[in-house]
């Protein structure tokens, strides 16, 4: 069904005010700073091999806390910086390589012990060998000495890009704070009307008890909804509820505590549902309370875009007394199985009902009608912020064999050391690094989410070779490309975790551009079938090991 203009213009302008794009753009300019400044003061292949070590840096670089920051963002540079180093020394022996590949991959992996923490380091360090790859494919004209000179060399200048991304990134999270704080709020909110809608969605009469309508089915469904929009919390409340010591801040953790009543009261309108919808003579019922819960998933997404235009959000009108009606509509009648319908729906009213005071309570807040209860708020941010600081007990906690990390540690390993040797023996070997980073992004910790992200990384490829035909086919200036690439990277940063297809295709537009400037004589069209060749290779490679 084709959506309103209307509405799909609304839903691409919160994309584009969305926190992801944001720290995206952030991203994107970071790399153009460092490699332009890099470039003016020590040549090309400096800039290159730095804004390696920007693009590196910058998987880690999420909205955060800022307290913690600076020690989130240093683990990739460091450690990153060492097996940048190893791979460049050690390009020209491909046994020694291969050494150097697996186990390397097998301790990196590791990492996703950590979990959210611990994965966007994993991959930076992953990203920083399979890079290096590529950086050494274009060191030898750099007019440095020998081999080792040469590997050092291009280890100084990515190390330089690297440090300098350091405090770019503490220091944009930083001035971004305060937006981040609105975004993330509104990213929460626009969640949870969605979860209404989904909720409200289940106000009708069971058509069967097998299928998609069964009982078990709509709980799995809601079940895997409420787990993201749980997660998705846990984020929130580290940066909203992270020193609110201002009155903008207090307001902003009120609303969030706020939200999080709202979904235990929507988590409690599953209670009897089923049961009610079993009930004919209750359809009118359901279909009224279906339209109070629409009608409350309507403001809390225009509480959402209101925020995120920063305008003042407009009070609704009390909805309880529809809910009441309701309630009076019919009399109790206990039936043959020993409960009361009407019983049963009232029950449900009531729930919905303290949906509703807590909407009014939180556009109240949004409007600076009410004052925040700071005890409330003090509560919940000593009790649900996640710790800052890093720990050893991930890592001691997985050594037996059904620990998931250590059983992903061993995939990735074994499957980067296939690929590898598959690389060493293709008739061509101009960009073996593809196969390399495809299984990287592709492989996941389950058969499923490999499977997604395989097919998704093939539509992505073929569609950003089409994107890559059409930008190299203009012919644009050196310069034009280098902001296409900027653009490129901004957009591969923004949806890495959110669309990943949008990704794959920015991703591809960002290496073949690459490939075009650090190769220009060399064939674009050949670029273009190594590229789907290679990526076809890895993510067989990925699945296989999945």
């Amino acid at each position: 069904m084709l959506l309103d203009p209307t509405l799909r213009l609304r839903r691409l302008l919160r994309v584009a005010l969305s926190h992801y794009v944001l720290n995206g753009l952030s991203v994107a300019l970071g790399l153009l700073v460092i490699s332009a400044g890099v470039h003016w003061w020590l040549g090309a292949f400096a800039a290159s091999a730095a804004a390696v070590g920007v693009i590196v840096s910058g998987p880690p670089d999420v909205p955060a806390p800022r307290r913690g920051k600076f020690w989130h963002m240093l683990p990739a540079p460091l450690l990153g910086t060492p097996l940048f180093f190893a791979v460049q020394y050690w390009q020209h022996d491909p046994l020694a390589l291969g050494l150097l590949l697996v186990p390397a991959t097998f301790f990196i992996f590791l990492g996703m012990a950590w979990g959210k923490r611990g994965a966007p380091v994993a991959i930076s360090l992953m990203f920083a060998m399979v890079f290096s790859l590529a950086a050494g494919r274009h060191s030898a004209g750099a007019g440095v000495g020998n081999h080792l000179s040469t590997a050092l060399t291009s280890t100084l200048y990515f190390a330089l890009g690297a440090l300098l991304y350091l405090p770019w990134s503490v220091l944009a999270n930083l001035l971004l704070n305060g937006r981040y704080r609105v975004q993330l709020l509104s990213d929460v909110l626009l969640s949870l009307a969605a979860l209404m809608r989904l909720q409200a969605s289940q106000f009708t009469l069971a058509s069967g008890t097998s299928g998609a309508d069964a009982p078990e089915a709509h709980t799995g469904v809601m079940l895997l909804h409420h787990a993201a929009f749980a997660d998705q919390l846990q984020g929130a409340r580290d940066l909203i509820l992270e020193s609110p010591r201002t009155p903008r801040r207090q307001q902003r953790a009120a609303m969030l505590v706020q939200i999080l009543e709202m979904r235990d009261h929507l988590l409690a309108c599953e209670l009897d549902l089923d049961t009610l919808r079993a009930q004919p003579e209750q359809a009118a019922v359901l279909a009224s309370q279906q339209a109070v819960l629409q009608a409350l998933a309507d403001e809390v997404e225009r509480l959402a875009d209101a925020l995120l235009w920063g305008r003042q959000p407009v009070a609704f009108a009390d909805m309880r007394w529809r809910l009441q009606t309701l309630s009076t509509q019919t009399a109790p009648q206990v039936t043959s199985a020993g409960f009361s319908a009407p019983l049963l729906a009232r029950g449900l009213a009531d729930r919905m009902g303290h949906i509703n005071d807590e909407a009014l309570r939180l556009i109240a807040l949004a409007r600076g009608d009410v004052v925040p209860d700071l005890a409330v708020v003090r509560v919940y941010w000593q009790m649900f912020v996640s710790p800052t600081t890093w720990s050893w007990q991930p890592l001691k906690s997985l050594w037996h064999w059904d620990a998931p990390p250590l059983r992903h540690a061993v995939r990735a390993a074994l499957a980067m050391g296939v690929g590898y040797a598959v690389t060493v023996h293709l008739p061509w070997g101009t960009h073996p690094y593809w196969v390399l980073l495809t299984i990287v992004v592709v492989l996941r910790g389950s058969l499923a989410q490999t499977l997604e992200r395989r097919n998704l990384r093939v539509a992505g490829t073929l569609l950003g070779c089409v994107l890559a035909v059409a930008v190299l086919a203009a012919q644009w200036p050196a310069w034009a490309l280098l902001l296409a690439m900027t653009l490129a990277q901004a957009i591969a940063h923004s949806f890495a975790l959110r669309r990943y297809l949008v990704t794959a295709v920015a991703v591809t537009v960002l290496g073949l551009v690459q490939a075009h400037l650090l190769n220009a004589d060399s064939s674009t069209a050949f670029a273009l079938l190594e590229r789907l060749v290679d990526t076809l290779i890895g993510t067989g490679i990925a699945w296989a090991f999945a």
